[in-house]
């Protein structure tokens, strides 16, 4: 082997690089199996006969004081951004649309679908960012890209057909239908709010939309329910810490701090780790089946979203 090669594979600066990236890569894989817990702690409520509405409420009451403590810590910071009212009224917008209508169509869904398929559904969101931006930003897609999108639902469809095959699966396409409405939604969210979260930082930002969301999660409940949100058994208060603090607030602060440590884009490979975690822990907990079907089509999936996501 020439000499240079050599060189090039011993050269000692690289390894304190890689060594600076592995916090962060622990930091985003905790994060998305965070995220992937949301769906196995809604579908444990949804054993105590909790209603839609007041799992979506009681989980922006349980995080509401976390992000109201780090919106006052930001405020106060003496690089703190003033915004505008048209900037309020944005961020607001999007912070409905992502933590009050996003999460009211996937929690809808998960009556009908498994934690498994109803992660995996929602990991197809870069296909539909991909649509938006030919929609609104005038974008062509490449070959690779169309072969990607094929390939994605390809996958999804696998899915559905081993999801078909689980027990007693109550309208599985409403279901589908219902989690693939997040999914669009939650596309609208990333692609309109790169302006924003440049100007007041991420965190700002996150905080915002969710203190925003909180009010019509909450009056909804109320039109629902008559605010009647603490007659259930304590075990749904347990759960709804856990889904407020240990799937919500922990994963969203996380995942700002992984990537700034690994960079966006190494950030999107890390994020495969989530369907894997769905699967894993609704397997555990749920007692969801696990077939050779079912883990093809995520393979499948993944695979597809690894073509519009990976950068040489």
């Amino acid at each position: 082997m020439p000499t240079h090669k050599l060189l090039r594979l011993n050269a000692p600066p690289l390894a304190p690089a890689r060594r600076s990236l592995l916090p962060g890569i622990l930091i985003l894989a905790i994060a998305n199996i965070c995220f992937s817990a949301k769906a196995i702690i809604i579908k444990l409520m949804y054993r105590y006969a909790v209603d839609t509405q007041s799992v979506i409420a009681l989980r922006m009451l349980f995080a509401l004081p976390f992000y109201v403590a780090v919106a006052v810590y930001l405020h106060r910071r003496t690089d703190n951004v003033l915004l505008t009212r048209r900037d309020w009224l944005a961020i607001s917008g999007l912070g409905i649309l992502s933590y009050y209508v996003s999460s009211m169509l996937d929690f809808l869904g998960l009556q009908y679908v498994t934690a498994g398929v109803e992660r995996l559904v929602l990991f197809t969101y870069p296909t539909i960012v991909l649509v938006l931006s030919v929609i609104f930003f005038k974008r062509r897609i490449t070959l690779v890209q169309y072969a990607a999108l094929v390939i994605t639902y390809v996958g999804v469809v696998l899915a559905f057909v081993a999801e078909k095959g689980f027990g007693d699966q109550r309208n599985l396409l409403l279901g589908g239908a219902l989690v693939f409405g997040c999914a669009i939604t939650y596309a609208f969210y990333v692609v309109f709010t790169g302006e924003y979260v440049h100007k007041v930082g991420s965190a700002k930002f996150t905080c915002y939309a969710v203190i925003a969301a909180t009010f019509p999660a909450v009056i909804q409940s109320g039109f629902h329910n008559g605010f009647d949100l603490f007659h259930f058994p304590t075990q749904v208060y347990v759960l709804s810490g856990w889904l407020a603090v240990i799937a919500t607030v922990l994963p969203t602060f996380l995942i700002v701090e992984g990537i700034r440590i690994v960079g966006a884009n190494n950030s999107g490979i890390i994020g495969f780790v989530g369907p894997v975690a769905t699967i894993g822990l609704g397997y555990v907990f749920l007692g969801e089946p696990v077939t050779p079907l079912q883990l093809v089509g995520t393979a499948v999936v993944l695979g597809g979203i690894g073509m519009l996501t990976f950068r040489k």
